[in-house]
């Protein structure tokens, strides 16, 4: 039979509490009996040998008086012989009445007694008579007498043996009570040891196992502790439920070191390619830094080329100036065609320079065009390292997004400024061809002049249309500073990006460095435990 814990718990108290029943049934039933001695020596044995003794010790005195009055032949004595005769009765009535008295003996007491006093009436008759059978009478009386006293003496024997018996079953009841008393105290003790012992090896020795293997691996992480399941009660439920525990506890470092393993594989990894990100971001920087260098560098040679533009353009409205002048009077048409000679010689070196400037600007727009389609292809790059580092990326993938953005905006704006410069170097050769055909003309018409209006007005035409030029190589210059400005204000802001990146990739790499921590401390957990 398969007993459970709280059932081997209540076993002992059980037990106990059932002997202690049992002593207590046995001094009841034994007490009772011991009562029932001593009531029936009080109420029956002692009562009757009290009047049996007190009829025996009053009887021999009875019967001197009986024999003093037949001496005497005292006919006056027989009434308190009589009286005392019948106190003796009244004596033997109450011993009959007693409860479990011997009724037939006191009935032959009381004959005895009967026949006693009849035959001493009888002597102390025939004495007061003086009649010859007093003598025979009186030997009668003797011999009732003494078979009377040895009755009495007899049920006071009798009623002593019964007394005596009785206490000896008392005293054999209260010699029952003690051995039983004392058997079943020995056997408590004997079943409460042995039930102790059995508890012991059934409860407090598997739980001081268990205790002693919780606190190994408490203490110590041992993990490698056999666990007695062989108890079928709570006992062996705890400890197979501490064992599958301790299995699953087994496997934790193992998983532990596994994932300790791969994390530490993942973080090298993500370090090596946050590192590798930071020197991408890093030269990104710079060649926006040395794009930004050349793009002020073309905003001031632009600015440059306004002026020029400008000075081309006060320099056509001095040549309106003088073909006015030369309208009103033709007597000085000679020598302001003379100084207009000059001057459209310096337009023509003004425009030469300003030609070559324009040059100048297309070649650089070529490389801010070669810088916006490197950062277009950088911006592809950091786009493919942000996908590969996934959730870690995501951030530098918009930023990727954005550099692409501006630089596509910056091929669009580069695209745009190219082409006027073409618009404005086509304006300038144009112009050029102009001034220089002019000026031959002018070389060669010089002493005509004075003599042909006509030609004068179209020098006039001729120089307006110059003015004309100037003013779209102005607006073109002018639009050209307004794109760069732009590009400069894109390259700004591209910058400030690309610093943002910069800082939470470094961001990203302390997280990883937090990250090789949180694993080192996993480590060490892992390796705290024995399997």
């Amino acid at each position: 039979m398969r007993l459970k814990l709280k059932q081997k718990m209540m076993l002992l108290p059980a037990v106990v509490a059932v002997f202690l029943v049992a002593i207590l049934v046995a001094f009841m039933a034994l007490g009772a009996r011991s009562g029932g001695v001593y009531a029936r020596i009080s109420s029956s044995q002692v009562p009757t040998i009290e009047l049996s003794r007190e009829v025996m010790h009053r009887f021999p005195g009875l019967h001197r008086n009986v024999l003093a009055a037949v001496a005497a032949k005292a006919a006056g004595g027989v009434e308190p012989l009589s009286a005392e005769v019948d106190e003796l009765q009244s004596k033997l009535d109450l011993a009959r009445a007693v409860p479990d008295a011997n009724l037939q003996r006191v009935d032959e007491l009381k004959s005895s007694l009967a026949t006693y006093w009849t035959n001493s009436r009888a002597a102390l008759a025939f004495a007061v008579a003086g009649d010859a059978q007093a003598a025979s009478t009186l030997e009668l009386v003797e011999s009732r007498a003494a078979a009377l006293s040895d009755a009495l003496e007899r049920a006071v024997e009798a009623d002593g043996q019964a007394i005596a018996t009785s206490y000896a079953e008392v005293a054999g009841l209260h010699s029952a009570t003690t051995w039983t008393v004392c058997v079943l105290v020995l056997m408590c003790i004997a079943l409460t040891v042995g039930l102790a012992y059995w508890l012991h090896r059934e409860v407090t020795l598997p739980l001081a196992k268990l205790t002693h293997v919780a606190t190994r691996i408490a203490e110590k992480g041992d993990l490698t502790q056999a666990i007695d399941v062989s108890a079928h009660d709570e006992v062996g439920e705890l400890a197979r439920g501490f064992q599958v525990m301790v299995t699953r506890l087994r496997n934790v470092p193992t998983t532990i070191q596994s994932v300790v393993t791969d994390l530490t594989s993942a973080a090298k990894t993500l370090t090596q390619a946050s590192q590798e990100q930071v020197n991408f971001l890093t030269n990104q920087s710079r060649s926006l830094t040395e794009a930004s260098t050349t793009i002020a560098e073309i905003a001031q040679t632009s600015s440059m080329a306004s002026s020029r533009a400008e000075m081309v353009l006060r320099v056509a409205g001095q040549a309106d100036a003088f073909s006015a002048s030369g309208q009103e009077s033709i007597e000085k048409s000679a020598e302001g065609l003379q100084q207009i000679r000059q001057r459209v010689g310096a337009l023509v070196g003004s425009i030469g320079h300003l030609s070559d400037q324009a040059v100048h600007a297309g070649e650089i727009i070529g490389s801010v065009k070669d810088l916006a389609d490197q950062s277009n292809v950088l911006a592809l790059n950091a786009a493919i390292e942000a996908a590969r580092a996934g959730e870690q990326g995501r951030g530098f993938a918009v930023v990727a997004r954005e550099m692409r953005s501006l630089s596509g905006q910056s091929l669009q704006s580069t695209q745009r400024i190219g082409k006027i410069l073409l618009e404005i170097n086509q304006a300038i050769r144009q112009t050029v061809g102009i001034a220089e055909g002019d000026s031959e003309k002018m070389e060669e018409g010089i002493e005509q002049v004075l003599a042909s209006a006509n030609t004068l007005k179209e020098i006039t035409t001729v120089v307006q249309e110059s003015s004309q030029a100037a003013r779209q190589i102005v607006a073109s210059v002018t639009q050209q500073n307004a794109g760069i400005a732009q590009m400069t204000e894109v390259m700004t802001t591209l910058s400030s990006m690309m610093a943002d990146v910069v800082t939470a990739t470094m961001t990203a790499e302390q997280a990883v460095a937090q990250i090789n921590a949180s694993l080192g401390q996993l480590q060490e957990l892992s390796t705290g435990f024995r399997v």
